[in-house]
């Protein structure tokens, strides 16, 4: 075969590859097909082109809802190439269900979506794992998802969040922090940014790992999007860890997702009387895994990982036992008063100021206006 052939046999299979993508595109995303229907309607048919040669009496005698059906078999009329066009010029790439580089775990699922968007590439290696939380964390929230996300993704773990305000937004950055891989899972279309800060945050995303959606471009981050973005999130990972979530949280929607799915669930421990740890500590009663580091997420997840040695990474301290227990009180409250720290520790204030003063030295801990002491 001459290159011509060759080339010409590329072309139309590139062409052929293609039609297939635009045909589940007006399924998933402009007739609203969902992933359940169109598996048995593929069943049915043999092969994507053949579903659009039924009839929307066919087609409804197939199961599909007649709106659904008049949609596919008056396709012409949808406005994929607008789609097709806004694709093309952002380098937004599509995958579909039946595609070799569509995410593995993902198609697992009870319903994955029928295609994703994509924007960067989704990492091949490295284990997927999500971490998410409240929108609104305390300080040492923050601190924890940004540390779990650097530790893990120096593991060679890929990160898995939503890019929202708050826990998800320190993951991200944890992971790229690291120079490690992360993905982002949004609840709107690539016409728009949710939350507008996290602008240069996607983009960075992008170029180490990808951002992903379910959603045609001009979908707008309307509340409804978000469970369904959820169990993305929960589907392309191997576990979850909830930082910190409210009673009402998205991230605890995410939580039971991922047990659903028969995905390990961790959780961090938080004060009793912080309306952000309500969530996460319910989880713990619920059978979540409580852990306090990386190596119990990788006890859980049964896997063993060899930590490499960080050329950055400077040894911890050694610590007397009135350091140890000063720091742990700190640790598990997030910021303590001078008050706070006398009452749990039991110590003479003379002593309590001398061990706060060596933690400050040994850079372990800030001292905060008005005598409030925080991890560095």
């Amino acid at each position: 075969m001459n290159i011509r052939s060759c080339l010409t046999l590329t072309l139309s299979f590139d062409s052929q590859r293609m039609e297939e993508k635009k045909k589940f595109w007006i399924c998933a995303t402009l007739a609203g097909l969902g992933a359940v229907r169109l598996t048995r309607l593929l069943e049915l048919c043999g092969s994507i082109e053949k579903v659009f040669t039924l009839s929307a009496a066919e087609l409804k005698d197939a199961g599909i809802p007649g709106k659904t059906a008049a949609k596919i078999e008056n396709w012409e009329s949808l406005p994929w190439k607008k789609e097709l066009e806004f694709s093309e010029s952002k380098g937004i790439s599509i995958i579909t269900l039946p595609d070799k580089n569509y995410p593995a775990l993902l198609k697992q699922i009870f319903d994955p979506p029928i295609l994703l968007f994509v924007k960067g590439t989704i990492p091949a290696e490295g284990s997927p794992f999500a971490i998410v939380g409240t929108r609104t964390p305390s300080v040492y929230g923050l601190k924890m998802a940004e540390k779990f996300a650097e530790d893990l993704s120096y593991l060679g773990f890929v990160i898995i969040s939503g890019m929202a305000r708050g826990v998800d937004t320190a993951a991200h950055r944890g992971a790229l922090k690291a120079g490690g891989k992360t993905v982002a899972v949004t609840g709107c279309g690539f016409s728009h940014c949710y939350p507008a800060e996290n602008r240069k945050l996607s983009e960075e995303i992008a170029g180490s790992g990808a951002v992903i959606t379910e959603f045609t471009s001009n979908v707008p981050p309307e509340p409804q999007n978000f469970p369904r973005r959820n169990r993305i999130v929960s589907g392309l990972s191997k576990g979850v860890l909830v930082v910190e979530a409210g009673q009402k949280s998205g991230a605890l929607i995410t939580a039971h997702l991922a047990a659903d799915q028969g995905r390990e669930v961790f959780a961090l421990p938080g004060r009793i009387d912080a309306l952000s740890s309500k969530g996460a500590n319910q989880l713990l009663k619920e059978g979540a895994a409580l852990v306090e580091n990386v190596e119990e997420i990788i006890s859980g997840l049964n896997m063993e990982i060899k930590k490499p040695a960080r050329a950055d990474e400077t040894p911890m301290p050694v610590l007397s036992e009135d350091e140890h227990t000063v720091l742990q009180c700190i640790r598990t409250d997030d910021r303590q008063t001078i008050e706070e720290l006398l009452l749990k520790t039991e110590m003479e204030s003379v002593r309590l100021f001398q061990v706060l003063l060596t933690l400050t030295i040994k850079n372990l801990v800030i001292e905060l206006p008005g005598k409030i002491y925080t991890l560095k």
